[in-house]
Protein backbone atom coordinates (compact mmCIF):
# COMPACT_ATOMS: atom_id res chain seq x y z
CA UNK A 1 0.00 0.00 0.00
CA UNK A 2 1.13 3.51 -0.80
CA UNK A 3 2.40 5.72 2.38
CA UNK A 4 -0.13 8.01 2.91
CA UNK A 5 1.16 8.69 6.02
CA UNK A 6 2.20 12.51 5.44
CA UNK A 7 -0.99 13.10 3.10
CA UNK A 8 -2.92 15.52 3.92
CA UNK A 9 -6.02 13.84 2.12
CA UNK A 10 -6.40 9.99 1.76
CA UNK A 11 -6.80 10.31 -2.15
CA UNK A 12 -5.18 13.89 -2.81
CA UNK A 13 -6.14 13.29 -6.71
CA UNK A 14 -9.61 13.09 -6.39
CA UNK A 15 -10.47 15.16 -3.28
CA UNK A 16 -8.75 18.04 -5.24
CA UNK A 17 -10.48 17.67 -8.76
CA UNK A 18 -11.18 20.52 -10.52
CA UNK A 19 -15.12 20.93 -10.66
CA UNK A 20 -14.99 20.37 -14.63
CA UNK A 21 -13.28 17.48 -13.91
CA UNK A 22 -15.92 16.07 -11.86
CA UNK A 23 -18.87 16.54 -13.77
CA UNK A 24 -16.62 14.71 -16.55
CA UNK A 25 -16.12 12.15 -14.39
CA UNK A 26 -19.88 11.78 -13.27
CA UNK A 27 -21.06 11.68 -17.19
CA UNK A 28 -18.82 9.13 -17.82
CA UNK A 29 -19.26 7.29 -14.79
CA UNK A 30 -23.09 7.61 -15.68
CA UNK A 31 -23.18 6.52 -19.13
CA UNK A 32 -21.64 3.21 -17.88
CA UNK A 33 -23.87 3.10 -15.28
CA UNK A 34 -26.48 2.91 -17.39
CA UNK A 35 -27.19 0.00 -19.73
CA UNK A 36 -25.19 -1.83 -16.81
CA UNK A 37 -28.15 -1.40 -14.25
CA UNK A 38 -31.13 -1.22 -16.77
CA UNK A 39 -30.06 -4.96 -18.14
CA UNK A 40 -29.89 -6.32 -14.19
CA UNK A 41 -32.32 -3.98 -12.18
CA UNK A 42 -35.98 -5.72 -12.23
CA UNK A 43 -36.85 -2.01 -10.58
CA UNK A 44 -35.04 0.39 -12.93
CA UNK A 45 -36.53 -1.46 -15.83
CA UNK A 46 -40.08 -1.45 -14.84
CA UNK A 47 -39.80 2.48 -13.79
CA UNK A 48 -37.94 3.16 -16.84
CA UNK A 49 -40.75 1.07 -19.26
CA UNK A 50 -43.33 3.29 -17.29
CA UNK A 51 -41.27 6.41 -18.71
CA UNK A 52 -41.21 5.24 -21.83
CA UNK A 53 -37.15 5.37 -22.47
CA UNK A 54 -34.45 3.09 -22.31
CA UNK A 55 -30.55 2.94 -22.49
CA UNK A 56 -29.79 4.35 -26.09
CA UNK A 57 -31.98 7.13 -24.92
CA UNK A 58 -29.30 8.67 -22.55
CA UNK A 59 -26.65 9.91 -24.42
CA UNK A 60 -25.44 12.82 -22.13
CA UNK A 61 -25.50 13.96 -18.62
CA UNK A 62 -28.65 16.15 -19.75
CA UNK A 63 -30.18 13.56 -20.75
CA UNK A 64 -29.85 11.74 -17.94
CA UNK A 65 -31.41 14.76 -15.73
CA UNK A 66 -34.22 15.40 -17.99
CA UNK A 67 -35.46 11.60 -18.90
CA UNK A 68 -34.59 9.58 -15.95
CA UNK A 69 -37.42 9.20 -13.73
CA UNK A 70 -37.23 9.30 -9.72
CA UNK A 71 -37.61 6.58 -7.12
CA UNK A 72 -37.14 6.74 -3.55
CA UNK A 73 -38.12 4.55 -0.82
CA UNK A 74 -41.50 4.37 -0.90
CA UNK A 75 -41.06 2.83 -4.48
CA UNK A 76 -38.28 0.53 -3.82
CA UNK A 77 -40.78 -0.92 -0.77
CA UNK A 78 -43.75 -1.15 -3.14
CA UNK A 79 -41.39 -3.32 -6.01
CA UNK A 80 -40.25 -5.69 -2.62
CA UNK A 81 -44.01 -6.32 -1.23
CA UNK A 82 -45.24 -6.67 -4.73
CA UNK A 83 -42.54 -8.78 -5.96
CA UNK A 84 -41.48 -10.66 -2.84
CA UNK A 85 -38.04 -9.04 -3.53
CA UNK A 86 -36.27 -8.15 -0.29
CA UNK A 87 -33.76 -5.75 -1.89
CA UNK A 88 -36.94 -4.09 -3.76
CA UNK A 89 -35.59 -4.92 -7.33
CA UNK A 90 -32.36 -3.00 -6.75
CA UNK A 91 -29.81 -5.72 -6.53
CA UNK A 92 -27.71 -5.91 -9.94
CA UNK A 93 -25.82 -9.08 -8.62
CA UNK A 94 -26.07 -11.51 -6.72
CA UNK A 95 -23.26 -13.75 -4.22
CA UNK A 96 -20.46 -14.11 -4.31
CA UNK A 97 -20.16 -10.46 -5.41
CA UNK A 98 -23.30 -9.43 -2.85
CA UNK A 99 -21.19 -9.73 0.27
CA UNK A 100 -23.74 -8.25 2.80
CA UNK A 101 -26.69 -6.32 3.86
CA UNK A 102 -27.02 -2.94 6.00
CA UNK A 103 -30.41 -1.04 6.96
CA UNK A 104 -31.74 1.93 6.66
CA UNK A 105 -32.37 3.22 10.61
CA UNK A 106 -36.13 2.87 9.88
CA UNK A 107 -37.03 6.33 11.73
CA UNK A 108 -39.23 7.40 8.72
CA UNK A 109 -40.92 3.72 8.04
CA UNK A 110 -39.73 0.10 8.08
CA UNK A 111 -35.77 -0.43 7.77
CA UNK A 112 -35.02 -1.55 4.14
CA UNK A 113 -32.08 -3.35 3.27
CA UNK A 114 -28.89 -2.14 1.38
CA UNK A 115 -27.38 -4.55 -0.20
CA UNK A 116 -23.46 -4.05 -0.12
CA UNK A 117 -20.37 -5.29 -2.29
CA UNK A 118 -16.81 -6.15 -0.82
CA UNK A 119 -15.98 -3.07 -1.53
CA UNK A 120 -19.02 -0.51 -0.71
CA UNK A 121 -18.15 2.68 -1.16
CA UNK A 122 -19.68 4.37 2.01
CA UNK A 123 -16.41 2.80 3.53
CA UNK A 124 -14.54 4.90 0.83
CA UNK A 125 -16.15 8.14 2.24
CA UNK A 126 -15.66 7.32 5.83
CA UNK A 127 -12.05 6.92 5.04
CA UNK A 128 -11.47 9.81 3.92
CA UNK A 129 -13.27 11.33 6.75
CA UNK A 130 -11.60 9.92 9.39
CA UNK A 131 -7.72 10.28 7.50
CA UNK A 132 -8.98 14.07 7.97
CA UNK A 133 -9.39 14.16 11.30
CA UNK A 134 -6.19 13.34 11.67
CA UNK A 135 -6.30 9.32 12.10
CA UNK A 136 -3.21 7.65 10.02
CA UNK A 137 -1.76 4.43 9.87
CA UNK A 138 -1.41 2.72 12.74
CA UNK A 139 -4.10 4.65 15.18
CA UNK A 140 -6.44 2.71 16.68
CA UNK A 141 -10.30 4.06 15.58
CA UNK A 142 -13.04 3.38 18.32
CA UNK A 143 -15.99 1.76 16.20
CA UNK A 144 -19.48 2.80 18.23
CA UNK A 145 -21.33 2.58 14.82
CA UNK A 146 -25.28 2.45 15.36
CA UNK A 147 -26.32 -1.02 15.74
CA UNK A 148 -28.60 -1.26 12.46
CA UNK A 149 -25.43 -0.56 10.69
CA UNK A 150 -23.51 -4.20 9.03
CA UNK A 151 -19.61 -4.21 10.23
CA UNK A 152 -18.19 -4.73 6.60
CA UNK A 153 -16.25 -1.30 7.64
CA UNK A 154 -14.42 -2.87 10.44
CA UNK A 155 -12.12 -4.67 7.59
CA UNK A 156 -11.43 -1.31 5.45
CA UNK A 157 -10.29 -0.08 8.64
CA UNK A 158 -7.77 -2.35 8.83
CA UNK A 159 -6.66 -2.35 5.38
CA UNK A 160 -5.55 1.43 5.65
CA UNK A 161 -3.71 0.53 8.22
CA UNK A 162 -6.00 1.76 11.33
CA UNK A 163 -6.76 -0.62 14.33
CA UNK A 164 -10.86 -0.69 15.26
CA UNK A 165 -12.23 -0.95 18.77
CA UNK A 166 -15.70 -2.08 18.22
CA UNK A 167 -18.07 -0.84 21.00
CA UNK A 168 -21.48 -1.42 21.02
CA UNK A 169 -23.67 1.84 20.79
CA UNK A 170 -25.55 1.17 23.61
CA UNK A 171 -25.92 3.32 26.33
CA UNK A 172 -25.12 0.29 29.09
CA UNK A 173 -21.67 0.28 27.20
CA UNK A 174 -20.30 3.70 28.49
CA UNK A 175 -17.73 2.01 31.19
CA UNK A 176 -16.46 -0.03 28.48
CA UNK A 177 -15.89 2.76 26.09
CA UNK A 178 -14.17 4.97 29.21
CA UNK A 179 -11.86 1.80 29.62
CA UNK A 180 -11.32 1.41 25.97
CA UNK A 181 -10.57 5.35 25.56
CA UNK A 182 -8.21 5.11 27.97
CA UNK A 183 -6.31 1.85 27.51
CA UNK A 184 -6.08 1.80 23.52
CA UNK A 185 -5.89 5.52 23.34
CA UNK A 186 -7.95 5.88 19.97
CA UNK A 187 -7.65 8.77 17.58
CA UNK A 188 -10.97 8.70 16.43
CA UNK A 189 -14.59 8.05 17.60
CA UNK A 190 -17.29 7.05 15.38
CA UNK A 191 -19.91 7.82 16.01
CA UNK A 192 -21.81 9.74 18.79
CA UNK A 193 -25.36 10.21 19.25
CA UNK A 194 -27.89 12.22 21.40
CA UNK A 195 -29.03 9.11 23.49
CA UNK A 196 -24.45 8.36 23.84
CA UNK A 197 -24.15 12.06 25.06
CA UNK A 198 -26.87 11.67 27.22
CA UNK A 199 -25.10 8.49 28.83
CA UNK A 200 -21.56 10.09 29.22
CA UNK A 201 -23.31 12.51 30.89
CA UNK A 202 -24.87 10.69 33.64
CA UNK A 203 -21.40 8.59 33.65
CA UNK A 204 -19.84 11.81 34.77
CA UNK A 205 -22.46 13.12 37.29
CA UNK A 206 -22.56 9.80 38.67
CA UNK A 207 -18.55 8.38 39.29
CA UNK A 208 -17.26 12.01 39.01
CA UNK A 209 -14.92 10.27 36.02
CA UNK A 210 -12.22 12.83 35.11
CA UNK A 211 -13.87 12.45 31.08
CA UNK A 212 -11.34 15.17 29.49
CA UNK A 213 -9.08 13.43 30.57
CA UNK A 214 -10.19 9.61 29.62
CA UNK A 215 -10.94 11.08 26.56
CA UNK A 216 -8.10 12.96 25.53
CA UNK A 217 -6.55 11.04 22.53
CA UNK A 218 -9.37 11.90 20.20
CA UNK A 219 -8.27 14.09 17.55
CA UNK A 220 -12.23 14.17 16.86
CA UNK A 221 -15.30 12.43 17.86
CA UNK A 222 -17.97 12.44 15.20
CA UNK A 223 -21.99 12.99 15.75
CA UNK A 224 -24.65 12.28 13.24
CA UNK A 225 -28.31 11.01 13.41
CA UNK A 226 -30.15 14.13 13.78
CA UNK A 227 -29.48 17.57 14.67
CA UNK A 228 -26.99 18.11 17.79
CA UNK A 229 -28.44 20.56 20.50
CA UNK A 230 -26.35 23.43 21.49
CA UNK A 231 -26.41 21.93 25.43
CA UNK A 232 -24.92 18.80 23.95
CA UNK A 233 -22.67 20.78 22.07
CA UNK A 234 -21.04 22.63 24.49
CA UNK A 235 -20.82 19.36 26.75
CA UNK A 236 -19.11 17.35 24.18
CA UNK A 237 -16.41 20.67 23.60
CA UNK A 238 -15.85 20.93 27.37
CA UNK A 239 -14.33 17.62 27.34
CA UNK A 240 -12.33 18.85 25.02
CA UNK A 241 -13.48 17.44 22.04
CA UNK A 242 -13.74 18.46 18.19
CA UNK A 243 -17.40 17.28 16.70
CA UNK A 244 -17.75 16.59 13.51
CA UNK A 245 -21.34 16.34 12.15
CA UNK A 246 -21.89 13.60 9.69
CA UNK A 247 -25.05 12.89 7.76
CA UNK A 248 -26.10 10.35 5.31
CA UNK A 249 -26.01 10.51 1.39
CA UNK A 250 -29.04 9.25 0.65
CA UNK A 251 -28.28 5.63 1.82
CA UNK A 252 -25.29 6.12 -0.49
CA UNK A 253 -22.38 6.88 1.08
CA UNK A 254 -21.61 9.38 4.18
CA UNK A 255 -20.78 13.09 4.32
CA UNK A 256 -19.10 14.84 7.07
CA UNK A 257 -17.70 18.40 8.09
CA UNK A 258 -13.87 19.03 7.56
CA UNK A 259 -12.22 20.86 10.09
CA UNK A 260 -13.52 24.52 8.79
CA UNK A 261 -16.80 23.29 10.11
CA UNK A 262 -18.52 24.77 6.52
CA UNK A 263 -20.68 22.36 5.44
CA UNK A 264 -20.55 18.77 5.02
CA UNK A 265 -18.42 17.63 2.16
CA UNK A 266 -19.84 15.30 -0.68
CA UNK A 267 -18.37 13.09 -2.54
CA UNK A 268 -19.03 13.52 -6.23
CA UNK A 269 -16.86 10.79 -7.42
CA UNK A 270 -19.25 8.47 -5.56
CA UNK A 271 -22.23 10.15 -5.90
CA UNK A 272 -23.93 12.64 -8.73
CA UNK A 273 -25.38 15.37 -6.18
CA UNK A 274 -28.88 17.37 -7.71
CA UNK A 275 -30.30 19.67 -5.71
CA UNK A 276 -33.85 20.22 -6.51
CA UNK A 277 -37.37 22.51 -5.93
CA UNK A 278 -39.16 19.33 -4.24
CA UNK A 279 -42.23 20.68 -6.25
CA UNK A 280 -40.99 21.52 -9.85
CA UNK A 281 -37.42 19.32 -9.82
CA UNK A 282 -36.43 22.40 -11.18
CA UNK A 283 -32.06 22.61 -9.94
CA UNK A 284 -31.97 24.93 -6.97
CA UNK A 285 -29.50 27.95 -6.65
CA UNK A 286 -26.28 27.64 -4.15
CA UNK A 287 -27.27 28.36 -0.79
CA UNK A 288 -30.95 27.87 -1.18
CA UNK A 289 -33.25 25.20 0.80
CA UNK A 290 -33.94 22.03 -1.87
CA UNK A 291 -34.60 18.68 -2.03
CA UNK A 292 -31.43 16.13 -2.00
CA UNK A 293 -31.25 13.86 -4.80
CA UNK A 294 -28.53 11.23 -5.39
CA UNK A 295 -27.31 8.80 -7.81
CA UNK A 296 -24.93 5.92 -7.29
CA UNK A 297 -21.82 6.37 -9.32
CA UNK A 298 -19.48 3.54 -8.17
CA UNK A 299 -21.56 0.59 -6.93
CA UNK A 300 -22.13 -2.21 -8.97
CA UNK A 301 -24.31 -4.17 -6.40
CA UNK A 302 -27.71 -2.38 -5.64
CA UNK A 303 -27.00 1.33 -7.20
CA UNK A 304 -29.66 3.90 -6.37
CA UNK A 305 -30.99 6.15 -9.73
CA UNK A 306 -31.91 9.47 -9.08
CA UNK A 307 -33.05 8.60 -5.71
CA UNK A 308 -34.85 11.46 -4.01
CA UNK A 309 -33.74 11.10 -0.30
CA UNK A 310 -36.65 13.54 1.94
CA UNK A 311 -33.41 15.36 2.51
CA UNK A 312 -33.92 19.29 2.78
CA UNK A 313 -30.74 21.16 2.41
CA UNK A 314 -28.84 23.74 1.25
CA UNK A 315 -25.96 23.04 -1.03
CA UNK A 316 -22.53 24.90 -2.58
CA UNK A 317 -19.96 23.85 -5.35
CA UNK A 318 -17.97 26.14 -3.84
CA UNK A 319 -14.55 25.37 -2.81
CA UNK A 320 -13.44 24.83 1.00
CA UNK A 321 -10.74 26.41 2.29
CA UNK A 322 -9.67 22.64 3.16
CA UNK A 323 -8.69 22.62 -0.30
CA UNK A 324 -11.26 20.07 -1.37
CA UNK A 325 -13.38 20.88 -4.37
CA UNK A 326 -16.48 18.39 -3.79
CA UNK A 327 -19.90 20.43 -3.23
CA UNK A 328 -20.84 20.84 0.44
CA UNK A 329 -24.46 20.87 1.89
CA UNK A 330 -26.01 21.82 5.20
CA UNK A 331 -28.84 19.26 6.17
CA UNK A 332 -32.22 21.46 7.27
CA UNK A 333 -34.50 18.64 7.73
CA UNK A 334 -36.83 16.27 6.22
CA UNK A 335 -39.85 17.03 3.79
CA UNK A 336 -41.99 14.49 5.62
CA UNK A 337 -41.24 15.94 8.67
CA UNK A 338 -42.35 19.77 7.48
CA UNK A 339 -45.63 20.77 8.75
CA UNK A 340 -47.28 23.63 8.21
CA UNK A 341 -48.93 25.91 10.55
CA UNK A 342 -51.69 28.35 10.05
CA UNK A 343 -49.60 28.87 6.71
CA UNK A 344 -45.93 28.75 8.02
CA UNK A 345 -43.10 25.91 7.88
CA UNK A 346 -42.20 24.27 10.92
CA UNK A 347 -39.10 21.55 11.05
CA UNK A 348 -37.70 20.31 13.99
CA UNK A 349 -34.60 22.24 13.55
CA UNK A 350 -36.61 25.37 14.40
CA UNK A 351 -38.14 23.59 17.88
CA UNK A 352 -34.44 22.60 19.22
CA UNK A 353 -32.57 25.51 20.33
CA UNK A 354 -35.72 26.96 21.45
CA UNK A 355 -36.37 23.84 23.57
CA UNK A 356 -33.06 23.61 24.35
CA UNK A 357 -32.13 26.87 26.50
CA UNK A 358 -34.08 25.73 29.45
CA UNK A 359 -31.91 23.59 32.28
CA UNK A 360 -35.10 21.29 32.99
CA UNK A 361 -34.96 20.63 28.68
CA UNK A 362 -31.54 20.61 28.08
CA UNK A 363 -31.67 17.69 26.50
CA UNK A 364 -33.37 18.91 23.81
CA UNK A 365 -35.50 16.08 23.69
CA UNK A 366 -38.90 16.71 21.91
CA UNK A 367 -41.49 15.84 19.43
CA UNK A 368 -43.25 17.24 16.28
CA UNK A 369 -47.39 15.38 16.75
CA UNK A 370 -47.82 14.84 12.87
CA UNK A 371 -51.07 13.44 12.40
CA UNK A 372 -51.49 15.31 9.24
CA UNK A 373 -48.60 18.13 7.04
CA UNK A 374 -51.08 20.90 7.82
CA UNK A 375 -52.22 22.20 11.44
CA UNK A 376 -54.18 24.68 13.21
CA UNK A 377 -52.64 24.24 16.31
CA UNK A 378 -48.64 22.44 16.76
CA UNK A 379 -48.90 19.93 19.42
CA UNK A 380 -45.80 19.02 20.37
CA UNK A 381 -44.18 16.24 23.09
CA UNK A 382 -40.97 18.04 25.23
CA UNK A 383 -38.79 15.81 27.51
CA UNK A 384 -37.61 17.38 30.52
CA UNK A 385 -35.21 15.62 32.99
CA UNK A 386 -37.09 15.23 36.34
CA UNK A 387 -33.88 16.13 38.42
CA UNK A 388 -33.38 19.26 37.39
CA UNK A 389 -37.09 20.32 37.68
CA UNK A 390 -37.17 23.27 40.74
CA UNK A 391 -41.05 23.77 40.80
CA UNK A 392 -44.49 22.73 39.33
CA UNK A 393 -44.05 20.86 35.95
CA UNK A 394 -47.34 23.02 35.02
CA UNK A 395 -44.72 25.93 35.32
CA UNK A 396 -42.13 25.03 33.40
CA UNK A 397 -45.17 23.95 30.34
CA UNK A 398 -46.09 27.51 30.47
CA UNK A 399 -42.37 29.17 30.34
CA UNK A 400 -41.86 26.94 27.19
CA UNK A 401 -45.40 27.40 26.09
CA UNK A 402 -44.51 31.22 26.35
CA UNK A 403 -41.05 31.06 24.70
CA UNK A 404 -41.81 28.92 22.03
CA UNK A 405 -44.94 31.10 20.87
CA UNK A 406 -43.76 34.58 20.83
CA UNK A 407 -40.12 32.85 18.69
CA UNK A 408 -42.26 30.92 16.42
CA UNK A 409 -45.43 33.27 15.96
CA UNK A 410 -47.53 30.28 15.60
CA UNK A 411 -50.46 28.68 18.44
CA UNK A 412 -49.21 25.42 20.34
CA UNK A 413 -50.13 23.04 23.02
CA UNK A 414 -47.20 20.89 24.78
CA UNK A 415 -47.58 17.68 26.73
CA UNK A 416 -44.51 17.32 28.80
CA UNK A 417 -43.02 13.74 29.63
CA UNK A 418 -39.81 12.45 31.31
CA UNK A 419 -36.64 12.13 29.07
CA UNK A 420 -36.14 8.67 30.35
CA UNK A 421 -39.87 7.68 29.10
CA UNK A 422 -39.40 9.68 26.00
CA UNK A 423 -36.29 7.11 25.41
CA UNK A 424 -37.35 4.13 26.16
CA UNK A 425 -39.35 2.94 22.80
CA UNK A 426 -36.99 4.82 20.80
CA UNK A 427 -33.61 3.41 18.19
CA UNK A 428 -30.09 3.36 19.84
CA UNK A 429 -28.82 6.52 17.82
CA UNK A 430 -31.62 9.25 17.96
CA UNK A 431 -34.95 9.85 19.26
CA UNK A 432 -38.02 10.70 16.24
CA UNK A 433 -38.69 14.12 16.16
CA UNK A 434 -41.83 13.51 13.96
CA UNK A 435 -44.87 11.06 14.91
CA UNK A 436 -48.11 10.56 14.27
CA UNK A 437 -49.78 10.34 17.45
Amino acid sequence: MLDQSNYQYFDPHIETLPREQIAKLQESRVLQLIPYVYQRSPLVRELWSKAGITPDDIQSMDDFKAKVPFMDKDTIRAYRDQHDDPFGGLTCATAPHLKGVGFTSGTTGDPTPVPRSERHISTESTLREAWQIGARPGDTICDMLFTFRDGLSLDRWMEAGFITAPVQHLPSEIPTFIEVSRQLRPTVLFMLSTPMIMALEQYQKETDDDLTEALSSYKGVIFGGEALNPHFRQLVESWGLEIFILSSLGDIATTMECKAHDGLHTWEDLALVEHLDPVTNLPVADGERGELVVTSLSDDVAPLIRYRTDDLISFTTKPCSCGRTHGRLTPLGRIGDEMIVQGKSILPVDILPLVSEFPETSSGLFQLIRPQREVDVLKLRIGFDPGSLTGELNALRARLLDKLSTELQIPLSIDMISNEELIKNSPPNKIPRVTKT
